[in-house]
């Protein structure tokens, strides 16, 4: 409501911060001008006046005129205006001439002020101008700093939700291992306030901090790793990542970010899932040699076909790093990597582990039956393990699976499809396997589609250096050690040797090193390679030796006397009998009576 001219505060809302920012420039300009007889008006879009500033040579009666929150039309009429126009006009007051310009003042979102200099006739016009448009621009650009400056605040309190609404411990420090910030997940894994955590140095909470740096600033990754992080009196192992900050042109290392996340929530995720997580990826991969960098690429071209995969290659030289990274590689690496090791498995479970089992399958069946290896990878990979050992009975359901892409749960009758990409892998020579019978050629054709080959560790000797590298810092890491210096003979010597152990062979003997602080010879970790085992319990059996330590009897004989000490030491409960053999209470009993046990049995 308008009264008398003037526009009250509840009728108009205006940016303070905006009207902050034009009294700010309007007295830097004033100051400028203290000497002249002016006044600067500023009025809104809806033509009230909202910022007034007047020199003390101004007439007095100006003050009475002109005034905040009145409409600037309203007091144009009420003074002596002469030769008023939109943008420019003339006032006579007490015998003084004076003149009015006016200019919009531009604005990031529009134009919803306008500025009025009232100066006498004295000062050029073209100053008029000068002046005001020397305001707009100054104005314009401290409500654009203004803006970027709000907007900046605003990111930062949106990555700062963003950040404590995480489930997990986010740290980021500088190069010289300041933090910087933590979220509330950080501060309350390790159970230390922002406030103190933020001066703390990091590597005062992870031991062998500088370890890391190394590794990860020299291009390494740092992921899934397990590290002692020490809170308030208290040492405890996280599940840690650790990423690079690089300036925009991504050549300069500004910081890092450490993830942090308690391990039995990492176990709980993969478990529920998958029951495995694929970890590594090519870039994981130690590839110097010419050999290994065609073969990198060569499996990442294949990562994404569909098609079945063999791995073959050495005990030890990586066969399911390759099978991990083909994984990640692909389209299905948000879906589940599952592993079965076909050498492991008992065979009379191996098919229940593959395909799985409904309830009442069989004896001791989990009630409601159980998902197999080929359920859980539905969408995802499966990894088969030594597939070589798999007996032709299984490599023929194996192969009935892949034809039909379903499988059948062992007790069900449902046929159940199943989206799979299966990579197996060998330490064996499946065409030899095959030429003795002890593997089926069709399932052969089906599995190497795609066939891969790992080289032996004497085959790609150039990566050596590197690996030996790789393994010292993690070694170092793992055993909380400092990183030994090899001597140079000692260097030569892992050069010279021919590792048939391959890779798992050399991390046992870098382990081996760091444990020892560095003070071993390359020949004392020769004659651990090479040492016998000296226990009684796998000394090579002879014939003598048998017939001397062991009295010969059938296998009949020793389960009968088995079953008899079992039921004596459990005083005929059966139940508690079937338990410690190992079998069902049904087949007890069918013992029982095939030896003729006379036996009071009860439960």
């Amino acid at each position: 409501m308008v009264s008398s001219g003037q526009y009250t505060n509840t009728e108009e809302s205006e940016n303070l911060d905006d009207i902050h920012i034009l009294s700010e420039v309007i007295a830097e300009s004033a100051s400028n001008l203290k000497d002249t007889a002016f006044t600067m008006v500023v009025v809104n879009h809806r033509d009230v006046v909202v910022q007034l500033l007047k020199s003390s040579h101004c007439p007095a009666d100006f003050e009475k005129k002109i005034r905040k929150g009145h409409r600037w039309t309203t007091i144009i009429n009420n003074l002596d205006w002469q030769e008023v126009t939109k943008t420019q006009g003339s006032l006579k007051l007490y015998e003084t001439d004076f003149h009015w310009a006016s200019h919009p003042l531009h604005h990031p979102v529009g134009s919803p002020y306008s500025l009025y200099l009232i100066a006498p006739h004295t000062v050029p016009q073209e100053l008029h101008t000068l002046i005001l448009s020397a305001i707009d621009d100054a104005i314009q650009s401290r409500i654009k700093d203004a803006s970027m400056q709000k907007k900046m605040d605003d990111t930062h309190q949106f990555t700062f939700a963003i950040m404590n609404a995480l489930k997990v411990g986010v740290i980021a420090i500088n190069p010289k291992g300041k933090i910087l910030f933590a979220n509330d997940h950080a501060c309350r894994s390790i159970n230390i306030r922002r406030r103190e955590l933020l001066k703390i140095p990091i590597k005062k909470l992870i031991p062998y901090w500088n370890n890391i740096y190394q590794m990860v600033a020299s291009g390494e990754k740092f992921i899934n790793e397990e590290i002692v992080i020490t809170g308030n009196n208290t040492k405890t192992k996280y599940n840690v990542n650790v990423s690079p900050i690089r300036d925009q042109e991504q050549t300069k290392l500004i910081g890092m970010v450490i993830a942090i996340r308690e391990l039995e929530n990492v176990y709980n995720l993969v478990n529920k899932y998958t029951g495995m997580q694929a970890r590594y990826t090519f870039s994981d991969i130690i590839a110097k040699s010419r050999i290994m960098r065609k073969l990198v690429d060569y499996s990442g071209t294949i990562a994404n076909s569909p098609s079945t995969v063999l791995i073959e290659g050495e005990s030890g030289t990586g066969k399911e790093v390759f099978a991990q990274s083909i994984h990640n590689a692909s389209s299905r690496h948000e879906n589940g990597f599952v592993a079965i090791n076909c050498a492991a498995i008992p065979e009379n479970l191996i098919e229940s582990e593959l395909f799985g089992y409904d309830d009442g399958a069989f004896t001791g069946a989990k009630k409601g039956g159980h998902p197999g290896k080929f359920e859980l990878a539905n969408g995802g990979t499966l990894f088969l393990d030594e597939i070589g050992d798999m007996k032709l009975e299984m490599q023929v359901k194996l192969l009935r699976a892949i034809q039909e892409g379903a499988i059948t749960r062992i007790g069900g009758n449902k046929t159940i499809p199943v989206d799979v990409r299966l990579i197996a892998a060998t330490n064996k020579n499946l065409k030899n396997e095959v030429d003795k019978g002890q593997f089926r050629l069709d399932l052969y054709y089906r599995l190497s589609v795609i066939p891969i080959k790992i080289p032996a560790l004497r085959d790609r000797k150039e990566d050596l250096p590197s690996l030996i590298r790789f393994f010292l810092n993690k070694k170092s890491l793992k055993l909380q050690k400092k990183v030994p210096q090899l001597r140079y003979s000692t260097l030569q010597e892992f050069l010279d040797y021919n590792w048939p152990g391959n890779i798992r062979e050399l991390e046992n003997a870098i382990e081996q090193i760091v444990n020892l602080d560095g003070i071993a010879s390359f020949e004392d970790l020769k004659m651990e390679f090479n040492r016998e085992p000296e226990s009684d319990l796998v000394k090579p059996i002879t014939e003598t030796s048998v017939t001397k330590e062991i009295p010969l009897v059938t296998f009949q004989e020793m389960e009968k006397k088995m079953i008899q000490k079992a039921i004596a030491f459990h005083n005929s409960n059966m139940t508690k009998v079937a338990e410690t053999l190992g079998i069902s209470r049904n087949t007890l009993y069918l013992k029982i009576k095939k030896y003729g046990f006379n036996t009071s049995a009860h439960d």
